[in-house]
């Protein structure tokens, strides 16, 4: 059994107590929810279990809390130490080793002898054999960087049961997976806990949490507020320890509709948007059409053509047939993706993916992304434009100004909060959102559905695409669902 006792962790660079006093423990044979707002200190303290970072202020101390195994304290100075110990974790957002091959990202550090000579035969047939029996359906023979987001998750979680791992964290795992992905990843975990492993789900979601798991602990502010056995803690209980207060949503849900007619002066047209390029999804097709003040969603599978769609839109993969935003046609032969998407963003686009790239930025940088055009005067960036500009959207994002350190310190959550307050800022006439809801708990989601209408009211029309079709039910006035890249159906709202 693992034990995290009395765990306390200060950010002396951001002035933030992120733990103070935190109690939890995980045995072998079950499955152990960790429960929490965004900000709760979920991830500080399984980084904390595994490795990543240490209690205390400065480095680990005593009075920081201990952690033990089987009753024996330890001492993880590197998540390697962790691994050893028989702790390893799948992050929010793994990260691939680019150049490597998928098969060679999942073997990094597999091998426990100091050979020069890897029998890289055999190895890509462990990861093959596994792969083949967890019916992942990873592509393992190209380059990692091309992965999907789920599918990188999936590598993620491959790389770590290859390895003899007894105890296993899984930070949001489902969070961009379909419902029937979803269903096999749980369908794993029940075995995994068969066979004695010991398995931690870092979730937002409760009814996910109660259907899977043996045991819940929450955490609020750092603190456990309460742990124990899933099926005698009410639902009621769970989100009031959580979130202080009952969360309902009172948007109406969608209902099927026979159509679903375009404005005749749209502000996104496709006509005969196909997308075909090696290694995605193919698009074949699609007529879409896009009025002011609608939320439209797109529902599908993200392996099977919904990245591939949404990629091409905004400019980061090359399309045929019509595009137009704003009455502006977009190039989507344009050889060069810089080109694409500033010729996106130019013509009245906003965009937030999955990936998060560039989380080692400072929140500072990593916000003035694609805003920096509007403090630029004569070649000069105005520093108390930007500032002021930055602290405004971690002001509406509500999270504590911190500025000059990078998006790593942030809980997945607020950085994603962070993330759709500057995209929402832009002053554009089409918002595209991805997985919207990835990270985030529910009493934000509550929020940024009241956001969302807000911006359509003020004639933004909104694309959410989303492999969750309850997130969408909750968002969006329409739904259309792409299956085998062509438009399958239409809901809407009564």
């Amino acid at each position: 059994m693992v034990e995290l006792k009395n765990i306390q962790k200060y950010f002396s660079a951001n002035n933030v107590t992120a733990l103070s006093g935190a109690d939890f423990n995980l045995r072998e044979g079950e499955i152990h929810a960790l429960l929490g707002e965004n900000g709760a200190g979920k991830s500080t303290l399984m980084h904390i279990m595994a490795g990543f970072i240490k209690p205390g202020v400065e480095g680990f101390n005593r009075k920081a809390g201990s952690i033990l195994i089987n009753g024996k304290e330890q001492y993880f100075a590197s998540p390697l130490h962790a691994l050893a110990a028989g702790i390893g974790m799948v992050r929010q957002h793994p990260r691939q080793i680019p150049g490597f091959l998928v098969w060679e990202n999942c073997i990094v550090g597999y091998t426990k002898h100091s050979s020069l000579w890897l029998n890289r035969r055999s190895c890509r047939k462990k990861v093959s054999a596994l792969n083949d029996s967890l019916g992942f359906e990873l592509p393992l023979d190209i380059p990692a960087e091309r992965l999907s987001v789920s599918q990188g998750q999936k590598a993620a979680i491959l790389g770590l049961l290859l390895r003899n791992t007894k105890y296993l964290i899984f930070d949001e795992p489902a969070a961009v997976l379909s419902p029937d992905e979803t269903e096999k990843l749980f369908t794993i975990f029940s075995a995994l806990r068969r066979e004695g492993k010991g398995i931690v789900l870092i979730s937002h979601k409760l009814e996910e949490a109660k259907k899977i798991a043996d045991r819940i602990t929450i955490l609020r502010e750092g603190k456990t507020k309460i742990s124990g056995a899933s099926t005698i803690i009410s639902d009621e209980k769970l989100s009031s320890l959580i979130f202080g207060e009952p969360v309902n949503s009172d948007r109406p849900k969608a209902v099927l509709v026979t159509e679903f007619p375009p404005s005749s002066a749209p502000v996104l047209s496709m006509v005969n948007f196909s997308v075909n390029v090696p290694g995605c999804p193919l698009i074949r097709g699609i007529n879409l059409h896009m009025e002011r003040g609608i939320i439209m969603g797109i529902a599908g599978m993200r392996d099977s053509g919904l990245e591939t769609m949404e990629l091409a839109l905004t400019g980061f993969l090359p399309f045929s047939g019509t595009v137009q935003l704003n009455g502006v046609s977009l190039n989507g032969k344009e050889q060069n993706t810089a080109k694409r998407v500033k010729e996106f963003r130019v013509a009245g686009g906003a965009y937030l993916g999955t990936k998060n790239e560039g989380l080692m930025l400072s929140i500072e940088d990593l916000l003035l992304i694609h805003a920096h055009r509007r403090f630029n005067k004569r070649g000069i960036l105005d520093k108390k434009q930007i500032k002021h500009w930055v602290l405004s959207i971690m002001d509406a994002a509500k999270i504590p100004h911190r500025v000059n350190v990078n998006g790593s310190t942030f809980s997945g959550g607020q950085l994603q909060r962070l993330l759709l307050t500057r995209e929402m800022g832009e002053h554009g006439s089409l918002l595209v959102l991805s997985e919207p809801g990835h990270g985030l708990d529910r009493l934000y989601r509550k929020r940024l559905a009241a956001l969302l209408s807000e911006k359509a009211k003020q004639q933004t029309a909104i694309l959410i695409f989303s492999a969750d079709m309850e997130e969408l039910l909750e968002l969006c006035d329409c739904i259309t669902v792409l299956r085998d890249g062509v438009i399958s159906g239409m809901m809407g709202q009564k």
